[in-house]
C-alpha cells in the first residue's frame, strides 16, 4: 500500500511541476511581449524566411511620455530604411526614389506577441525549455506548441533580465524551421536619442516621390456578406470591412482570423478579367492561396500551415448562397 501511495504521490509531483512550467511559460511569454514594446535598445538581427536572409539594423526607444520611436535599415541588397513614430511609419526606397507613408500600429522588431494571453492558451501550450545565449546574452527558451495541426509552433529565446526576444523560430507540421530570427549584437538600455532614429536619407528625399495612398484608402467596418461555413478551429473573426483603395475597381472585403498567435487575411475582389486559375504560393512561414469564386477573385495569407489556408478560401460563401442552399 505504501508503494502505491508513493507512485500516487510521485504523480502529483510531476503533474504539479509540469502545471507549474507551463503557468511559467506564458508568464514569460508575456514578459517577452512588454519587453519588446518598453524598453530601449539597438542591434543587429538576421531574418530568415526559407533559403533568404536578410540583415537589418534596428534602433528602438521609447521616451518619457510613452511614445515609440524606431528605425530599421535593410543592409543586405537594395536600400531600404523605415522610420517609425509611433503608429506613423515612412520607408525610404533610394533605389526608385520613393517615399511611402503609412499609418499603422506594428513594430520592425519580427517578433510580435499580443499582451493577453488567453486566445494563446486555448490553441497552444506553453513550456518552459533550456537556457541558451544569443548575441552574447544569456536567454531562455519558451516553446509554443500547437494543439493541433493547423497551425505552426514557435519557439523564443528570451533575454534572462529584460525578456526582450533575442531569437524566435517558427516550425511547421514537419517539425522544420520555416522563418527565424535572430540577434547577432545587441546593446539594451541606453537615453532617448532622437538623432539616431531620424532616416540619413529624410534630407536628400525632398525631390522624391512621395506615395500616399495607403493613407488616402477610406475603410469601414461593416458586414461583408461572405460566411465561412467551415472554418478551422481555434481561429476567430477579428475585423470585418470594406476598403476603397485608389486605383482599384469597386470595394475590397476584407475580413481577418486569428487563433490569439497567427493571423490570416482574407481578401475579396471583383475578379479581374481572363484570370480564373488558382495558385498557392509561399514566402517563408507566410502561405498565400489565390482562387476564383463566382464573379470574385479570393486571396488568403497568413502565417499558419497551407491546409489551414485553403480551408479558411474553401469555406468561403455570400450570404445569399448559404440561405438558398
Amino acid at each position: 500500500m505504501k508503494k502505491v501511495w508513493a507512485f500516487v504521490i510521485l504523480g502529483l509531483s510531476a503533474a504539479g511541476v509540469a502545471l507549474a512550467d507551463l503557468q511559467e511559460g506564458f508568464t514569460l511569454l508575456k514578459k517577452m511581449a512588454n519587453a519588446s514594446r518598453q524598453l530601449n535598445y539597438s542591434g543587429t538581427f538576421v531574418y530568415q524566411h526559407g533559403t533568404k536572409s536578410e540583415t537589418s539594423r534596428i534602433v528602438h526607444y521609447v521616451n518619457s511620455a510613452g511614445g515609440e520611436f524606431e528605425k530599421l535599415e535593410v543592409l543586405d541588397g537594395p536600400a531600404r530604411e523605415v522610420v517609425r513614430n509611433n503608429d506613423q511609419v515612412t520607408c525610404y526606397l533610394p533605389a526608385t526614389k520613393t517615399v511611402v507613408i503609412e499609418q499603422r500600429n506594428a513594430r520592425q522588431l519580427p517578433v510580435l506577441l499580443p499582451e493577453r494571453m488567453t486566445d494563446i492558451a486555448e490553441n497552444y501550450t506553453a513550456r518552459k525549455a533550456e537556457t541558451d545565449r544569443v548575441a552574447g546574452y544569456d536567454c531562455q527558451v519558451i516553446v509554443l506548441e500547437p494543439k493541433d495541426n493547423m497551425r505552426y509552433g514557435r519557439s523564443f529565446c528570451a533575454e534572462l533580465n529584460s525578456g526582450l526576444p533575442l531569437r524566435s523560430r517558427t516550425i511547421n507540421e514537419k517539425n522544420e524551421t520555416v522563418e527565424s530570427f535572430a540577434f547577432t549584437q545587441l546593446a539594451i538600455g541606453g537615453s532617448f536619442n532622437r538623432d539616431r532614429v531620424k532616416s540619413k536619407y529624410a534630407a536628400k528625399s525632398q525631390n522624391w516621390r512621395v506615395d500616399r495612398s495607403a493613407l488616402s484608402a477610406s475603410e469601414s467596418t461593416t458586414d461583408t456578406g461572405w460566411v465561412f461555413n467551415n472554418q478551422p478551429a481555434g481561429f476567430k473573426k477579428l475585423t470585418e470591412m470594406k476598403r476603397y483603395i485608389a486605383g482599384r475597381a469597386g470595394a475590397v472585403s476584407h475580413i481577418v482570423f486569428s487563433d490569439g498567435l497567427a493571423a490570416v487575411s482574407v481578401f475579396i475582389e471583383p475578379r479581374p478579367q481572363g484570370r480564373s486559375v488558382q495558385t498557392l504560393t509561399h514566402q517563408g512561414a507566410v502561405n498565400i492561396y489565390t482562387r476564383p469564386h463566382a464573379d470574385h477573385m479570393v486571396t488568403v495569407l497568413g502565417e499558419a500551415p497551407a491546409a489551414t489556408i485553403m480551408q479558411i478560401a474553401n469555406s468561403l460563401e455570400l450570404r445569399s448562397s448559404t440561405a438558398a442552399r
